[in-house]
């Protein structure tokens, strides 16, 4: 009888453990870590915008077509708008783009990846004069797939992917004065 007893505390003890298990750990991600601490202070010549679907603080995946979902374990480290701004500082200065009186308006309509192994970044930059009139405009997107699979190649791929166009835009509003 006693066995039976000590059996049946072992057994509900099992269980009761087994269903409070540990919630998963979200895991951080950081694109800007190499770049220098004022490249992180932003600039007031630089407005950046997000596709609000991006701005949520997790990775998002396009799941159909049609749809995207937000990651739930898997975060940005910073906002993810203050990461992209600091790549264009970073960008603007390899460049020496001179914004002079003018400011730099960024749209970023799509920066996510795919079950599929895809990465898709789209955004369009335009030069703003003082009177608030878009004098420039350069619009970029890439579509490109992931050497690896995993949440650290999508992000390297993302991070790749819009210095990629981030370059291309401020060349040719660069080439176009």
């Amino acid at each position: 009888m006693k066995s039976r007893i000590l059996t049946g505390l072992v057994l509900c003890a099992t269980i009761l453990a087994g269903c409070s298990s540990d919630t998963p750990s979200q895991i951080r991600y950081s694109m800007v870590q190499d770049l220098k601490p004022e490249m992180m202070s932003g600039s007031d010549k630089i407005n950046l915008q997000l596709n609000p679907v991006l701005d949520g603080g997790g990775i998002v995946l396009q799941v159909s077509e049609h749809s995207l979902r937000e990651a739930r374990f898997h975060r940005w480290a910073e906002p993810l708008n203050e990461q992209l701004e600091a790549l264009v500082i970073n960008t603007i200065k390899q460049e020496n783009f001179s914004l002079r009186d003018q400011t730099l308006d960024v749209y970023v309509s799509r920066f996510q990846g795919s079950e599929a192994g895809k990465i898709y970044v789209s955004a369009s930059f335009s030069v703003v004069n003082a009177k608030g009139q878009t004098i420039r405009t350069a619009s970029r997107q890439l579509e490109t797939e992931q050497q690896t699979a995993g949440y650290d190649a999508l992000v390297a791929a993302l991070r790749s992917g819009f210095d990629k166009i981030c370059h291309e835009a401020i060349a040719e509003l660069k080439g176009s004065k």
